[in-house]
């Protein structure tokens, strides 16, 4: 069992980087405890320092990456108005960005959004330059609130833990996956007209790709790259989604003409 002073090392790393990686929290447990974790250790550890923030509703959370099967730790606020507090370094117009940002992110039929739209958005946001919006996008993803690939942005899982209630509100349409019960923005719809159930690819495919909702099976997604292929159908006039990583990927410089706006957790 680890002892008070082990649990405030930890404590303090996931202080100091607001997002993490299974394989590197399996590191820092191999560096606090001198030792690599075995079986539950490392979920043990967890439940204990939860049982220590609970009385400051604070916790650490972790859930799957919605592009690939990764898990990412955070220590995330549980009150809704304090989690949003936490984008207080940025100022006003910077935040209307961002605000903008979530909302063509979530109203998107891919989850992402263009960067060059989100530069070019500036010009409607009162004393945010191109070249500021550039530098705020910088700052989004050194926080680790937002990732980009290939010029479209989507959210990091940091942002879906901690933004959740704020997403929900924001699109009407925006469901949890009828799997994981976790909140999908980069989902798969059953093309079944009268189920239209959401579910995350990666989950979608460890139920040999039957939707739990209508039971309909989805011919010809016999393996993962068919159901992605057959989710890159769905938006065919979409660009590449967002990276299969966490770590933010830093935008080409210079502004490109971009498309059209709006499209259309363990304890």
């Amino acid at each position: 069992m680890a002892d008070e002073q082990e649990k405030k090392q930890v404590l303090q790393y996931l202080l100091y980087k607001p997002l993490i990686s299974s394989k590197e929290l399996e590191k820092i447990y191999a560096t606090v405890f001198k030792n690599q974790a075995r079986g539950n250790e490392i979920r043990d550890l967890i439940k204990s320092l939860n049982d220590l923030l609970k009385p400051a509703q604070l916790a650490v959370k972790s859930r799957l990456c919605e592009d690939n099967n990764d898990e990412y730790f955070a220590l995330i606020s549980l009150i809704e108005s304090e989690a949003a507090k936490q984008t207080s370094e940025f100022s006003a117009a910077e935040l209307d960005l961002f605000k903008w940002i979530m909302k063509e992110i979530i109203s998107s039929e891919t989850g992402s959004v263009s960067s060059t739209d989100c530069i070019n958005h500036s010009a409607d946001i009162p004393k945010l330059s191109k070249t500021d919006a550039q530098k705020t996008l910088d700052k989004f993803f050194a926080a680790q609130w937002l990732k980009e690939r290939e010029g479209e942005v989507s959210f990091t899982v940091r942002t879906l833990l901690e933004m959740e209630p704020v997403l929900k509100k924001l699109g009407d349409d925006l469901g949890d996956c009828v799997i994981c019960n976790k909140l999908a923005v980069k989902k798969f719809v059953c093309p079944e007209t009268s189920c239209g159930a959401k579910f995350h690819r990666y989950c979608i495919s460890k139920l040999k790709l039957k939707c739990p909702n209508c039971n309909r099976v989805l011919s010809g997604l016999d393996d993962e790259n068919n159901l992605s292929q057959t989710f890159a159908s769905q938006t065919l006039s979409q660009t590449p989604s967002a990276s299969s990583s966490e770590e933010p990927r830093r935008r080409r410089s210079g502004v490109r003409r971009g498309r059209s706006a709006v499209e259309s957790d363990s304890d």
